[in-house]
């Protein structure tokens, strides 16, 4: 039976690195310096390292956002938290490189102990404690489906489409009604496309240009648990009660969620 509107988990058990490619789609506005690279899922040797997706489509002087986390991972235990912006890891600055990714990867591949410095609400913080030895969770045989298309419920529910823009780091899948994944988790990555009516004009003025200021980088971070023989609709819930200028520059006017799960025979 359908499930109705829920609030996905957004909390992934793998490091999410999405690199810098001179030429990608990124599906929004064009940004020169934010493409994203297809197929570049990045693990830390030796496991689930932070156990958290950070954003290192491009390099960044304040940071590395951190996307998600997995709850009681590595991460969330010594204090790392959504919207963070990771400045190093382990001694390792990652805000005057060009290879955010591979500089991330190689510092947490040189040792179990963990070491983050982090900007949070204004502040520098230091957090630090051991990563979690990789123990791989048993996945159910079998595979699903996530989707962008399906008639959304009414408009009071504020639920509007999305597109999907990447899935597992593999770039923008081909235009399909579904998209066919192997049971367990997976990070899509998706942009809303809330209709241009929905804003008054100083509003859409305001999102056009944070939209072409972040290129990628509006799309926003779900990660889907799937289970085999399930299909799962994705959308954008629009987040207009007391709209503010603010929230739009700083693209929080919206989330991403499964707003509905179907049984769908999956081979």
């Amino acid at each position: 039976m359908p499930t109705m509107p829920r609030l996905i988990r957004r909390l992934p058990c793998v490091l999410l690195a999405l690199g810098l490619a001179p030429a990608a789609a990124s599906g929004l506005p064009p940004s020169a310096t934010a493409t994203l690279l297809p197929a570049t899922l990045a693990m830390a040797s030796g496991g689930n390292a932070l156990d958290a997706v950070v954003d290192v489509r491009r390099p960044h002087a304040d940071g590395l956002m951190v996307m998600a986390v997995t709850p009681g991972g590595s991460g969330d235990r010594i204090g790392l938290r959504v919207g963070d912006r990771i400045l190093a890891v382990n001694d390792r600055p990652l805000t005057g490189t060009l290879e955010p990714s591979k500089v991330m990867n190689e510092a947490l591949a040189t040792r179990r102990d963990l070491e983050l410095r982090v900007s949070r609400d204004g502040r520098e913080l230091t957090l630090s404690g051991t990563a979690a030895a990789d123990t791989a969770a048993a996945v159910a045989p079998g595979c699903g489906y996530v989707t962008n298309r399906g008639t959304l419920p009414h408009v009071s529910d504020r639920l509007h489409p999305v597109e999907i823009l990447d899935i597992d780091g593999r770039g923008r899948p081909v235009d399909a009604n579904r998209h066919r994944l192997e049971a367990g988790l997976h990070v899509v990555i998706v942009g809303e496309r809330i209709e241009d009516i929905r804003f008054d004009p100083l509003q859409q003025a305001q999102r056009s240009r944070m939209r072409s200021r972040e290129g990628a980088r509006a799309g926003k971070a779900l990660v889907v648990d799937v289970r085999p023989g399930v299909r799962y609709r994705l959308g954008a819930r629009f987040l207009d009660r007391n709209l503010s200028s603010r929230a739009i520059s700083e693209n929080a006017y919206w989330e991403p969620l499964v707003w509905q799960e179907v049984e769908d025979a999956c081979d």
